[in-house]
């Protein structure tokens, strides 16, 4: 059994649409264009598999729309580019499906998407607000028009070319149409335009144009292209544009796509599609689960237990990534999914996932239901704000997703915050925190403990772990790797120390470097001995003065790296602002006063060589050397 491309894209969103169960769209733009790619080229891509409800109970399924107008990035966008595209499928609720689609969404979404539709797209760079229009951008998928494979010549690419293009919408620069690369000419023009039902020659119902029709298109997009050419010289790039074209319409319009269907009871589509995913490895074991619980927590025979988790995770994704934004592109369905696991002692991981039954299914809802202590008066608030503080711990301490990008720690902590509801987001806890996280990184790169199944062993020590009776309670960092008997070498420290630099510049947010992290928190005592500053109030500070970096090297008579973990410390980010500044390390330590400088400098891991411009380089080394020794006879057992 076989349907054209062409019949999904008429149908889809009116007769054909997506059921609960299955996962979100994930495709990135590469693989849509690649997709095209193999299309058009007549490689295979494998088969599509409908479920025919046409005959079942709308009660028995959720359906959704499939994606066209699609933000095709992690980061959040402005509320103006939500209103034109999509971040999830959204559920239908005035059409009757007669086919949902079990299989080959992926694909499906992305044809859909590359003919009828468009994406937007984050272009800010790295720093800059994604909230603000001017950073985002629209792009229709392209295909080059002077390109194919049987026309070889010099001014041409000489094979296929499909790529999402900018549409001058919002803050993007119109870049279809005619453009060069070097001596090679370009014509990108939008594949829906070879298509009647997003072009210019619509007349009816979507299909593919063909004849006439394909031919004034064709004709259209090469005689307005601005570029130089003779009479000969466009009547041959007329040629290969038309040769593009028909291969477009035929090899991928038109192309028969394997299908298969079942009319199936509702009860047994999750375990089709969990066979149909699991023999390979799309999709990921989250995406799995929250399959599993779209299949089976909607239906509940108690009103009140029934939840749509797909709608109430991606409420919760937008939530969190406009709450904390230095997370925005780390907080997903992964996150919440992993976090739910973890809640009732088990894991992400596909050898669990069969043994998840319904028992545990209810487990984990009444863990989403749990409402004591209230919170706020809402449904599954004390598993939400659980985790909220588990953000503002990490967030509070400093830690950014550069240093730290594994969420799995987040749902680590969410969890202790969850199994002790009087564990508050503390100077404490944020310390402790920090100095964990510390740990890890310098013990990750060569042992990889910020791993899933480390965070398991983990989570799996806390869920029993009770806090000492009438003390605050505090995050057990120590005993958490106590518990695994793992510590640093000499070596493992002697290595971080000598790596450590300080890659951006210093302030707030505190830490965004691995290596300068690892070994500043661990030296615990500069920040740990001012009762009034919590760790998220200090600042990574250059001892020498970053702006004087050319005046010490002139002064030692060699270049001096002031970036080295030798000459950062921390400091509170008031007194780095407004005392320290950009001073010396001697001047400003003589305006401390004696006691304050002494302090300063033993908490700091100062060594006796006098700070001044001539010694830096020795004071650097000198210090490495003392930081070094320090932790060797803190860590290493």
């Amino acid at each position: 059994m076989s349907r054209q491309v062409s019949d999904y894209l008429s149908e889809i969103n009116d007769h054909i649409f997506l059921p609960g169960l299955q996962r979100e769209f994930v495709w990135n733009p590469r693989q849509i264009e690649e997709l095209f790619d193999s299309l058009i080229r007549d490689y295979p891509i494998g088969a599509v598999t409908e479920w025919r409800v046409r005959a079942a109970n709308i009660n028995d399924y959720n359906s959704y729309n499939f994606l066209q107008m699609y933000v095709a990035d992690d980061y959040r966008p402005p509320d103006s580019v939500l209103a034109e595209y999509d971040l999830y499928n959204q559920e239908i609720e005035d059409e009757e499906p007669e086919i949902l689609i079990i299989d080959g969404q992926q694909r499906l979404n992305s044809l859909y998407i590359g003919v009828e539709g468009e994406i937007a797209v984050y272009n800010g760079g790295r720093g800059q607000p994604s909230d603000q229009l001017q950073y985002w951008e629209g792009r229709r998928l392209c295909v080059d028009l002077f390109g194919h494979p049987e026309y070889d010549r010099d001014d041409t690419a000489g094979d296929y070319g499909f790529e999402f293009r900018s549409t001058g919408k919002f803050g993007g620069t119109d870049d279809t149409g005619y453009s060069m690369t070097g001596d090679t000419r370009h014509l990108w023009m939008p594949v829906g335009e070879l298509w009647n039902g997003g072009g210019e020659a619509a007349t009816g119902n979507s299909t593919v144009l063909e004849g006439r029709a394909l031919s004034e298109v064709v004709d259209r997009y090469v005689d307005t292209a601005e570029l130089r050419a003779d009479n000969e010289t466009r009547y041959q790039l007329r040629s290969i544009s038309m040769a593009v074209a028909r291969d477009i319409t035929s090899n991928v319009l038109q192309d028969d796509l394997e299908t298969d269907s079942t009319s199936k009871d509702r009860s047994e589509i999750p375990e089709i599609f969990t066979r149909l995913n699991m023999e390979g490895s799309d999709p990921k074991p989250y995406q799995l689960l929250l399959s599993k619980l779209m299949s089976y927590w909607p239906y509940a025979e108690e009103e009140s237990k029934r939840i749509n988790p797909r709608e109430v995770i991606q409420g919760w994704i937008d939530e969190f990534k406009q709450r904390f934004p230095q997370y925005e592109q780390e907080i997903d369905r992964n996150l919440f999914l992993r976090y739910t696991a973890y809640l009732v002692g088990t894991d992400l991981l596909r050898s669990n996932l069969s043994s998840i039954d319904e028992d545990r299914m209810d487990e984990m809802r009444e863990r989403w239901l749990f409402d004591e202590p209230v919170v706020a008066g809402r449904r599954f608030e004390w598993f939400r704000t659980s985790l909220e503080k588990a953000f503002q711990t990490v967030i509070e301490s400093g830690i950014r997703s550069s240093v730290m990008n594994t969420m799995p720690i987040f749902a680590l902590l969410g969890v202790f915050y969850y199994q002790n509801p009087d564990a508050e987001v503390s100077d404490a806890n944020r310390e402790s925190v920090f100095q964990f996280i510390a740990r890890a990184l310098l013990l990750n790169k060569y042992y990889q403990v910020l791993t899933y199944g480390k965070c398991r062993n983990w989570m799996r020590y806390l869920r029993k772990w009770e806090p000492a009776p009438n003390e605050p309670i505090v995050f057990p960092g120590e005993e958490l790797f106590e518990s695994e008997n793992i510590s640093p070498s000499a070596e493992d420290i002697r290595r971080v120390v000598a790596n450590a630099r300080y890659e951006s510049s210093p302030g707030k947010p505190v830490f965004t470097d691995t290596d300068v992290t690892a070994v500043l928190g661990l030296i615990e005592e500069s920040y740990t001995q001012s009762m009034s500053d919590s760790i998220g109030d200090y600042s990574v500070d250059h001892i020498y003065p970053k702006s004087k970096e050319e005046t010490v090297s002139e002064a030692v008579g060699e270049t001096v790296d002031l970036d080295r973990i030798g000459n950062l410390q921390l400091l509170p980010h008031e007194m780095n602002e407004e005392i320290k500044r950009d001073q010396w390390p001697h001047d400003w330590l003589d305006d401390l006063g004696d006691a304050e400088a002494e302090r300063i400098c033993r908490i700091n891991q100062y060594p006796d060589t006098e700070p001044t411009p001539e010694n830096a380089q020795a004071f650097i080394q000198a210090r490495e050397e003392q930081i070094t020794d320090y932790l060797l006879d803190r860590y290493v057992k």
